[in-house]
């Protein structure tokens, strides 16, 4: 089963994200993902901080409110989807594996199809959850272009995941921070009733 957000569900999303963090909620559990996005999206908006003040600085006094906002809201959008990447970990437990975008979208799978995952060195265009070209029973499933992980379905598992139409799965692609964690939480939790 995957799921995308609407357009207002990403907004939700992004700022429901931004105020936990800043409100110090405690981290969600789960398996964290998109590492190298999210040092690169905070390096950015830090430098966009410094570059606000210097530009500032420049634009006639008129300007500046305008310009002020413009830059708080293109820090928050960069500090809201590192929060939403954070607050939106894979999970796995005795029912499901979910492999999460943070605001893409998700991929859903039974806990009792999921036989195992290996570590893989793949490029996928795209972003979200997406078919995988050549490889008729595989999708991917991540914010970046680049996975790490290949999740392995026995029985196949069908995916919509979108225009491209529905897909019998075999295989998920996806990216993991720590893929030996990711392998070792899907040995740890083992479906109640598997085959």
């Amino acid at each position: 089963m995957t799921a995308r957000p609407t357009r207002a569900g990403i907004g939700r999303i992004w700022a429901g994200s931004l105020t936990a963090v800043v409100l110090r909620r405690p981290p969600v559990p789960g398996l964290r993902h998109s590492a190298g996005l999210r040092q690169v999206v905070l390096v950015l908006a830090t430098m966009e901080i410094v570059v606000a003040f210097l530009l500032s600085s420049m634009l006639p006094p008129v300007v500046r409110p305008v310009h002020a906002a413009f830059e708080l809201v293109l820090v928050l959008g960069g500090l809201g989807l590192v929060a939403a990447l954070v607050r939106h970990p894979h999970a796995v437990d005795e029912e499901r594996v979910v492999l999460r975008t943070g605001f893409l979208g998700e991929v859903t799978l039974p806990r009792t199809s999921v036989r195992s995952a290996s570590p893989v060195t793949r490029t996928v265009a795209g972003r979200g959850p997406r078919p995988v070209p050549g490889e008729p029973g595989a999708v991917a499933c991540s914010v970046e272009s680049a996975l790490n992980v290949a999740v392995h379905l026995d029985p196949p598992v069908r995916l919509d995941p979108g225009p491209a139409g529905r897909v019998d799965a075999v295989t998920v692609y996806t990216s993991a921070d720590c893929v030996p964690a990711f392998s070792e939480a899907l040995r740890r939790v083992v479906p109640p009733h598997r085959s």
